[in-house]
């Protein structure tokens, strides 16, 4: 199968590093990434932003921001869904000078009970998805990196914010859902449902930046079906409490980052 094709190659025929050739000036180390637009917009209205660089697309360009906020900059942009376009913005932002990423969004709960809103934090990602094969040799799931994990958790906890935490559903396709996948999911510790956590974890890993991310639940796949709850509104509500937990997550692995050195 070709998921069983993982090459340990360090070099390939295109690298990150061939498009961005040296550091930008002044790139911040922490970088959030935000599935949100209406979640972005506000963070830009409360606290500016300057455009530094951009991701290029054959949609357009993305762009980078840098964001001064609790005392800390930041490179901030607005990922694109799903684990290839999500992990693109991590593997563009290493050779720029990024170093440690938090990346937030929306999840469905595949737990009865959590409300939607709740934060969610994932320890662990099964790897339903395709990206994290060409990272890692093949496996169920990918195990977040613990001390990664331990500072988002921290910076939660310091915060006094309640959330859940567990494995997470990192999955390629949206509408293909089923119920017996969703009660193979929550067998296997399963939380949450998303589509970008193994990939993100995956490039990281191999990449060995740090990185963690939370979600905020939005709706919820369980026997019973589908509540669409919360998820139309894109995060509303959630902007002060989920950005002053990726800053405070960012500035706890950069200080990791930094005693390794």
């Amino acid at each position: 199968m070709l998921c069983n094709e993982f090459d340990p190659e360090r070099r390939a025929i295109i690298n990150p590093e061939d498009c961005y050739h040296h550091p930008e000036e002044g790139f911040p180390e922490i970088c959030v990434g935000i599935f949100s637009k209406p979640i972005m917009e506000w963070v830009l209205a409360q606290h500016g932003g300057e455009e530094i660089s951009h991701f290029g697309c054959c949609i357009g360009a993305i762009p980078i921001y840098k964001v001064k906020a609790f005392d800390t900059e930041i490179a901030l942009f607005m990922p694109l869904v799903g684990g290839p376009g999500a992990a693109s913005t991590m593997e563009e932002s290493i050779p720029q000078g990024g170093r440690c990423f938090v990346y937030f969004g929306a999840a469905g709960v595949l737990v009865k009970g959590v409300s939607h809103g709740k934060l969610l934090l994932p320890t662990a990602a099964v790897r339903d998805e395709g990206l994290s094969y060409h990272y890692l040799p093949p496996a169920d799931q990918v195990e977040l990196d613990p001390e990664s994990v331990d500072a988002c958790r921290g910076a939660l906890d310091g915060l006094g914010v309640p959330y859940v935490e567990g494995k997470t559903w990192t999955t390629d396709a949206f509408f293909r859902e089923t119920r017996g996948k969703a009660a193979r999911r929550r067998e296997q510790g399963c939380v949450s449902v998303e589509m970008e956590c193994a990939s993100l974890a995956a490039v990281a890993q191999f990449r060995g930046v740090r990185f963690a991310q939370f979600f905020y639940a939005t709706d919820t796949v369980d026997d019973g079906g589908w509540d669409s709850g919360i998820l139309h509104e894109k995060g509303l509500g959630l902007e002060e409490v989920c950005f002053q937990a990726a800053v405070e997550t960012g500035k706890r692995l950069a200080a990791l980052d930094k005693s390794e050195k």
